[in-house]
């Protein structure tokens, strides 16, 4: 049986204040605060509650510092924003790039190289401090494309844009940080 998903035109970024976050001892929390990104699905079933993609990062800003290289470092595991992981949960299966994610809760982070590029690194691991990283509790990575910006951007950011119909339920997750947008297509899996 077939269940029929299709998006609602509603994806936000809503920045909350910051929160208290469990860091490991001896380490004093950042005051970037926690942003969010959601999409909402529609099942297109009368009466039954919506779905959604969902993004939680904390959110650094530049100020005037190098992002490439620097904030974001080169050959190595970023925590993709700041402070405690970034969570990503979606109550639907998706495609993302060429990985398949199944509906759950997974960490998301990055590994940019000047010579390839950005990868998007979804980890089965969930709850931990951004610097924890395990690559045994990997799911997958996937190439992101770049795009160069005509104006730098202060504040990382993380949206989850959707596509119009009639691609079908789908979207795209960008990354926004100093003169770079990185971005994959997802879908939601039939």
């Amino acid at each position: 049986m077939r269940r029929s998903v299709a998006l609602a035109l509603v994806a936000a970024v809503v920045a909350t204040p910051a929160r208290a976050q469990q860091a490991p001892a001896g380490l004093r929390v950042a005051p970037s605060a926690r942003a969010t990104a959601v999409m909402t699905l529609s099942t297109g079933v009368r009466g039954a509650a919506p779905l959604t993609v969902k993004v939680d990062y904390g959110q650094p800003f530049a100020r005037g510092r190098k992002v490439e290289g620097e904030l974001i470092p080169a050959d190595t595991i970023w925590r993709t924003g700041a402070n405690a992981a970034t969570a990503f949960t979606t109550d639907v299966d998706l495609q993302i790039g060429a990985l398949t994610v199944p509906k759950g809760s997974y960490t998301l982070y990055s590994r940019w190289s000047p010579a390839s590029g950005m990868q998007l690194v979804v980890n089965k691991q969930t709850g931990q401090w951004g610097t924890e990283y395990s690559q045994a509790q990997d799911l997958g990575r996937v190439a992101m494309t770049r795009r160069e910006l005509g104006e730098a951007q202060d504040a990382f950011t993380i949206t989850l844009a959707p596509n119009m119909p009639p691609t079908g339920p789908s979207g795209t997750l960008k990354l926004t940080w100093g003169k770079s947008e990185f971005s994959v297509p997802f879908s939601v899996k039939p």
